[in-house]
C-alpha cells in the first residue's frame, strides 16, 4: 500500500464525512488470558468484568487436550474418546464458559495441545506433540462438542508451525512433515466436531506463527506461507470455514518488513489470502466462500520489560493503532482483531511480555488506554487528514468528539459531534484542516479521552 500526496484539487473536494467502505465493520474484539480466565477461578470474574468494560466481545479458551483427558502412557481400558463423560478433566472449562456466557460475550474455543501421553507416536511423549493420533483427536473434537453446545466458534490446535506445538516440523533433509501431521487432524477434527453437533458453527484451522526459521529441521518452525503451500498438497481439505492466525510482528512494528517473502505479519495477510485462494481454486480447499481471517493471537511484547524481544513500550500505543485501525479493519475478509494477554507473564524477559498491565498488575497506561480507544490520524496531505478510531466500549450509538490543535493553544472541536453507528464503534472521519502535519489530534466518547496522538504517512 503506498499512500501519495492529494493533488490541491482531491483535497479541496474532500468532505467532513465517515467513511467505512471495503472494511471489515464486525470486526470482534477478541481476548485471552488463560492465566486470569481460564486456570485462575479467583481472578475470572473480575478479570472478564475488565475485559467487556474495554470493550471486547469474545473470549478465546484454550482447551488444553491433557487436561481433560486421562493421563498415562496407554489408554485406559474401554475408553472411548468420543464420550464427554469419560474425560475427568472439565471442571474448569466448564466454569469458565458460564462465566463468559453470563456477561453476554461470545466464546471462542481452541482445542489445543499437549496430546495426553498415550495418543502420540511416542508412548508416553510427555511433551505431547509428538505425531498425535489423528483418529483420538477427532474424538475429542466430537466429545467436546457433545459437552459444549454454547461455544461460538471453534479452532483446531495451536501454532501447528512451531516445535513446541508439533513434531517434527521437517525432515533431516528438509521435507515438511508437519504439515501434513495437521492436515490429518484438522480434518479428523473438524468430522468430529460436526457429529458432535457443530454444525452451524465456525470452525477453524491455521492458528499459525508469522514467521518461521530460514534453515528446516525437525525442530526448526517452518515459515507460514511454505507450511501453508505443503498442507495444501495434499488430499482436499473439507468442513472448515476459517483460518486462524497469529500475525505478530518484529519488534519494529508493522511497518517493518519481513524477513522473506514466505513469512507474513499483519501487514502482508493478503499473502496468506493468496495462498488460500488459490488452494480453493484448486479444489484443495473445498468451500463455498472464500475464507476470512481470524487474528485469534496478537499483541506487542514490550521494553520494559522485555529487552531481548520487545517493542519501545512508547510506540506500542501507535502500533497496535496501524495494526486494527490500518491493516486489520481496512480488510474486509479479517475477522477479529486480539489482544493476549492482559497481564505479562510473572519472571525473566524470556517470558511472555505482551499484556495490557504488567505481572504485578500496574497498568501500562498509554498502551492500555489505547486498547479501550484505539485512534489513528493519517496525513492524507498538506491540508487534510483522514481519523479514525473505535468507541470500543459503547459501539453503534455512541457520540465522538474529535479535538485538534496546532503547536500552540487549546484544543478546539474538530467539527460537529459523530454519530457511530457501526455495530464494533468503528468511524472513519476525512477533513481538510490547514498544516496538518504540525497538528495533535484526541476523541472523547461517553466521558473518556482517547490518547493525543499525531498525524502519521503510510508507505
Amino acid at each position: 500500500m503506498r499512500l501519495t500526496t492529494l493533488t490541491t484539487a482531491l483535497v479541496a473536494a474532500l468532505a467532513v464525512v465517515p467513511a467505512t467502505a471495503g472494511a471489515s465493520a464486525r470486526q470482534y474484539a477478541l481476548f485471552q488470558d488463560e492465566a486470569l480466565i481460564t486456570q485462575n477461578a479467583g481472578t475470572r470474574g473480575p478479570t472478564l468484568d475488565e475485559v467487556q468494560g474495554l470493550g471486547a466481545d469474545m473470549i478465546k479458551v484454550q482447551v488444553n487436550w491433557n487436561v481433560v483427558a486421562p493421563g498415562g502412557k496407554r489408554k485406559p481400558a474401554g475408553f472411548d474418546g468420543r464420550d464427554p463423560s469419560q474425560y475427568p478433566g472439565w471442571a474448569r472449562y466448564d466454569e469458565t464458559i458460564a462465566a463468559i456466557k453470563a456477561r453476554g460475550m461470545r466464546v471462542m474455543f481452541a482445542l489445543a495441545p499437549p496430546a495426553p501421553g498415550w495418543a502420540t507416536a511416542k508412548r508416553g511423549d510427555n511433551s505431547g506433540v509428538t505425531r498425535p493420533s489423528a483418529r483420538e483427536f477427532g474424538r475429542f473434537a466430537e466429545a467436546s462438542a457433545r459437552r459444549y453446545p454454547g461455544v461460538d466458534v471453534w479452532t483446531i490446535w495451536n501454532e501447528a508451525n512451531h516445535a513446541d506445538h508439533l513434531l517434527p516440523q521437517s525432515s533431516r533433509s528438509g521435507r515438511p512433515v508437519a504439515p501434513h501431521i495437521y492436515a490429518a487432524m484438522v480434518r479428523a477434527a473438524a468430522a468430529g466436531l460436526r457429529r458432535g453437533g457443530a454444525t452451524h458453527d465456525p470452525i477453524l484451522f491455521g492458528e499459525l506463527i508469522p514467521i518461521g526459521m530460514p534453515a528446516r529441521g525437525p525442530k526448526r518452525n517452518l515459515k507460514p506461507l511454505i507450511f501453508l503451500r505443503s498442507f495444501f498438497s495434499g488430499k482436499p481439505i473439507s468442513g472448515v470455514n476459517g483460518f486462524a492466525y497469529h500475525p505478530y510482528t518484529r519488534p519494529a512494528g508493522p511497518l517493518n518488513r519481513e524477513p522473506t517473502p514466505d513469512d507474513a505479519t499483519i501487514r502482508s495477510l493478503g499473502r496468506v489470502l493468496r495462498v488460500l485462494d488459490g488452494a480453493r481454486a484448486r479444489g484443495k480447499l473445498r468451500s463455498k466462500k472464500k475464507l476470512p481471517i481470524w487474528d485469534t493471537e496478537f499483541g506487542f511484547q514490550t521494553n520494559p520489560p522485555d529487552n531481548l524481544f520487545g517493542a519501545r513500550i512508547a510506540s506500542v500505543p501507535r502500533f497496535w493503532s496501524l495494526s486494527e485501525l490500518w491493516f486489520s479493519y481496512s480488510n474486509r475478509r479479517v475477522k477479529t482483531i486480539s489482544q493476549y494477554t492482559m497481564d505479562d507473564q510473572p519472571g525473566p524477559a524470556s517470558q511472555w511480555q505482551s499484556g495490557l498491565r504488567f505481572s504485578n498488575g500496574a497498568l501500562k497506561a498509554d498502551i492500555y488506554t489505547n486498547y479501550r480507544l484505539p485512534i489513528l490520524v493519517r496525513q492524507l496531505g498538506p491540508g487534510a487528514v483522514e481519523v479514525r478510531g473505535a468507541a470500543r466500549p459503547g459501539g453503534a450509538g455512541s457520540t465522538v468528539q474529535i479535538y485538534q490543535r496546532g503547536r500552540k493553544g487549546p484544543f478546539k472541536p474538530l467539527g460537529g459531534p459523530i454519530g457511530v453507528r457501526n455495530v464494533r464503534g468503528y468511524f472513519v472521519y476525512r477533513t481538510r484542516i490547514s498544516r496538518a502535519a504540525f497538528r495533535t489530534f484526541y476523541f472523547t466518547t461517553d466521558g473518556q479521552s482517547s490518547l493525543q496522538v499525531k498525524p502519521v504517512r503510510i508507505f
